[in-house]
This record gives structure tokens, sequence and C-alpha cells, in this order.
């Protein structure tokens, strides 16, 4: 079942008591005060985001997409600078990926979510991630959003129709509180290739469908044309 944004109520605090002779008309002030500004049911903004510097890696080389976004999520997971070596990760995922090991130079979505689930012992956060597919960019966010917020995690992207890895490091949201209910906003990026952290609307996320047909037959009709995230799972 896939995970809900978890929403959180504003809280409202009262300053210090008034004096006997004014308390009852000033309370009655701030309680209509109160029930004004936040009418049940009424949107707010969700903003989330998991960068911070240290955390960022430019990936050594051309094969290294997937093993420096690795690198990545684990330092945002564990809040600091991990050292972890993006040659070891790629020798990791590579036997461990759906791409012929005689050929290929990098990794895929499978290769790239073995290695997160690996590595994330390194963080005091151990964490199964997950590749999943879906037939639309907006429902693909969505769930990328919805896990970013319910795990405090980052979530990978297969962008350039696959050939490139980067990660989502945050978000923002308009949403009701009666419901649960949001529109995706804006979305925060980290490239290993490229900018180090910007924000784009949602709407123009570098998120694309996947179309390489590198892979096992199994694998290529499974990603072929999809929108593909690599998610933790909790």
């Amino acid at each position: 079942m896939p995970a809900r944004l978890r929403l959180f109520g504003d809280l409202v605090r009262m300053g210090s008591s008034p004096s006997r002779a004014v308390a009852p008309a000033l309370l009655a002030l701030a309680a209509a005060a109160v029930i004004g500004a936040a009418p049940v049911g009424a949107a707010t903004t969700d903003r989330q985001d998991l960068y911070f510097a240290a955390g960022y890696e430019h990936q050594i080389d051309n094969r290294t997409c997937t093993a420096a976004s690795t690198a990545m999520m684990m330092n945002f997971i564990a809040r600091r600078d991990l050292n972890l070596s993006q040659a070891a990760i790629l020798r990791y995922e590579q036997p461990r990926d759906a791409l012929n090991d005689a050929v290929q130079r990098g990794s895929d979505p499978l290769g790239w979510s073995r290695a997160a689930t690996y590595f994330s012992r390194y963080t005091g956060r151990p964490t199964m991630y997950s590749w999943e597919a879906y037939d639309s960019e907006s429902a693909a966010l969505r769930r990328a959003a919805s896990l970013l917020a319910w795990t405090r995690k980052p979530v990978g992207l297969l962008v350039q129709h696959g050939r490139h890895a980067v990660v989502l490091t945050g978000y923002t949201a308009s949403r009701s509180r009666l419901h649960g209910q949001f529109t995706l906003l804006s979305v925060a990026i980290s490239d290993p290739y490229g900018s180090h952290h910007y924000w784009v609307a949602a709407s123009s996320s570098p998120l694309d469908r996947y179309y390489q047909t590198d892979a096992t037959t199994t694998y290529d009709r499974l990603w072929y044309g999809k929108f593909i995230i690599v998610a933790p799972q909790g």
C-alpha cells in the first residue's frame, strides 16, 4: 500500500496570562482569530528538504551516476558525510543488476536499489530501497514526495530516459488538513553531474520515461516507457 503524506496540524501557543479585568475580552478575541485563521479543511503549505552541502557527491566518472547518487542518499540519511567509495558502490551494483556484465558500464534501477539497501547499514538507519515504475510522472513524484515525508529519506529518480540518475531531496506541496490530499508544487534535486541543489516546479522535474533496452528481457518489459524511482520502503 502506498505511503500517505503525513500531515501535522499547526500548534497554537498562547502568551502570558492577561490581567483579570481584560482577560475575557482578550481570550474572546484570540479565539475568534484562531477560528478565522484556520478553518476546518484550510489549505496549508508543506515543505521538506534533506539537503546539506557536505552531503553532496560529484560522480567520479561517466559510469558512476547511480553510485554517486547512492553515496549522496546515504549521507542525507546519516546527516553527515560518510566518505563512501563510489567505485565500491559500483562494484556492488553491477553483479546484482539486470545488465549484461560483459558489456555494461554503469548500473540500472535494480542495481541502484540493491546498493542503496546494502549501504544504508552505514547510516545508522538501515533501509530497504526498491525500484518502482509508474505510468505517469505525476504519480511517480507524488509517491516520491509521500515517501520522503513519511521516512525522512531521499528518493532516487531515473532521468534522461534512463541514462542518468539524480536524487530528490525535498518538495513543497499544498495540502488539505481535512482529507490529506495535496498538490505537489516543486521538488528539490541534487544532480551528481550537475547542480548540487536546485528547486524546480514539479511540472518541470527532470524525471522522464525510461527508454533503455540493455537489461534482461524481463526487466526491459517492466521498465520501458515508465517513470522510475528508487524509493525507501520504511
